[in-house]
């Protein structure tokens, strides 16, 4: 049992101690092969020109890889300004901000009305529905097709049962009276030229401690009184007027005012922060975010109502229909900074990325090169393991090679080389000094049956053996 145990080990240790040598103590290193070629060199080059561009020009001047990131955290308040006029039956009213900006605060938005249908002193009590709610139940001609106790469908009350035949409609218990909805021709509201808005953006970049705002430090109170934004005049005054908002969103404040609508206010903030603060100040833009051509439930609208009582207790309110435009604030960005790591990450990456060159040229080589460059790339001396037949160092001037047995053989210009069997080592690596395919001519060496020793591998009678030899 013992020498079945060594046994195993024996047979088990000694491939084992070979991986083991042949796994921690070589190194391979890939087989250099320099090529005069002028196509594959203008390509390799050429190719190397284009990967140097895409790393210098993108992936280090427009992406800045070089740089770490934080992205913004931002709070926006508005401040609006101006005077409307409103008539209605032939009495002007006059509107400030307070009464066209509703509610007098948004979160990330605000809403300027440019539209509007009052109904005036309602108060609870009993009239006929608006015959413009236009859903089932409605209207009616009798008092059985207005069931008592039933709220009318999208409509402003509860049906008493009974008909008014004088409007067509069923009669209802709520606000009366009810609010006659319909959709103005023109804009009710004028003077919209005059509306100002001041913006108050405070934005932080939070991982590099960052704090800016779009009211920058060298304003004047002067300078905010008189300046207007404009993109190329003026680009970083944060007060804006109305009508430059709808034109510079490419939108018509005619067609805009009678039903409203939705404009994205943009706010961008993109700053290097190797150039130093000051240099990181906020971009605008505007876009309508609504669709003009639709057909249903077009623009932006909703009701508000304002209560009162009267000297009696009675309690009113004027409901107010507004049409207008919501402003979206859209803040974002990000900020850069130089940071070490990311550039030697990226400038690694983009070294190794220069490798395509290699690559794509032995693509071309593998599939379109000629039989000669073929050879030329993928000639190699084999090390084969084997007792019959191993390659021998081939040197100058006295060149030598083995054959599978030791023999004599003359060559066409008469001078003899012995070809000889040596005792090389199957672990030794050989070298051979490879001369280019044009440099070479070719040798034959011719050898009668009679010469071959009787253990060779050619059985040949009565034949001359050409052997080629590349010298």
């Amino acid at each position: 049992m013992q020498s079945l145990a060594r046994k195993l080990s024996k047979g088990i240790g000694r491939p084992l101690a070979r991986f083991t040598n042949s796994f921690f103590f070589q190194y391979e290193t890939p087989r250099l092969l320099t090529m005069r070629t002028r196509h594959i060199g203008i390509m390799y080059r050429f190719i190397q020109l284009l990967l140097l561009v895409y790393v210098i020009a993108y992936v280090f001047i427009v992406m800045k890889s070089y740089q770490t990131f934080d992205y913004v955290n931002s709070s926006v308040v508005t401040k609006v300004k101006g005077v409307l006029s409103y008539n209605n039956s032939g009495v002007r009213y006059i509107w400030d901000s307070t009464d066209f900006v509703v509610p007098a605060q948004e979160s990330g938005a605000f809403f300027i009305a440019t539209n509007v249908l009052m109904t005036r002193n309602q108060s609870h009590g009993i009239c006929p529905e608006d015959i413009n709610v236009g859903s089932a139940g409605i209207e009616c001609t009798n008092d059985g097709q207005c069931p008592a106790n039933q709220p009318t469908l999208y409509g402003n009350g509860i049906r008493t049962g009974r008909c008014v035949k004088q409007s067509g409609t069923c009669e209802i218990a709520g606000w009366c009276p009810t609010e006659i909805d319909s959709t103005p021709r023109t804009a009710t509201l004028t003077g919209h030229e005059s509306i100002t808005i001041l913006v108050k953006n405070h934005i932080v970049f939070p991982n590099f401690g960052v704090k800016r705002r779009n009211i920058l430090k060298h304003f004047s109170q002067e300078y905010l009184q008189s300046c207007r934004f404009h993109p190329e005049k003026d680009p970083i005054c944060p007060i804006f007027n109305l009508l430059d908002i709808v034109r510079f969103a490419n939108e018509s404040m005619e067609t805009l005012a009678i039903r409203g609508g939705i404009i994205g206010f943009h706010i961008d903030w993109h700053c290097n922060l190797d150039h130093g603060l000051e240099a990181c100040v906020p971009s605008y833009s505007f876009r309508r975010l609504d669709n003009s051509n639709d057909k249903i439930a077009k623009g932006w609208n909703f009701r508000h109502a304002y209560y009162f009582n009267d000297g009696s207790g009675v309690n009113h309110r004027d409901v107010i229909k507004y049409w207008g435009i919501r402003f979206v604030f859209l803040v974002g960005g990000q900020a850069g900074k130089f940071s070490l790591v990311d550039f030697a990450l990226h400038l690694g990456s983009s070294l190794g990325l220069l490798g395509l060159a290699s690559a794509m040229c032995e693509i071309v080589l593998s599939y379109y090169a000629s039989k000669e460059v073929q050879r030329l790339k993928m000639e190699r001396v084999d090390e084969i393991k084997g007792k019959d037949c191993r390659p021998s160092k081939l040197s100058s001037p006295s060149y030598s090679a083995d054959l599978l047995s030791g023999h004599l053989v003359s060559l066409q210009n008469g001078t003899g080389y012995r070809y000889r069997k040596d005792s090389i080592s199957t672990d030794s690596v050989h070298n051979t000094v490879v001369t280019p395919i044009s440099q070479r001519h070719l040798l034959t060496a011719h050898a009668s049956s009679k010469s071959l020793h009787s253990n060779s591998l050619h059985a040949v009678r009565n034949e001359t053996i050409i052997l080629p030899v590349w010298l």
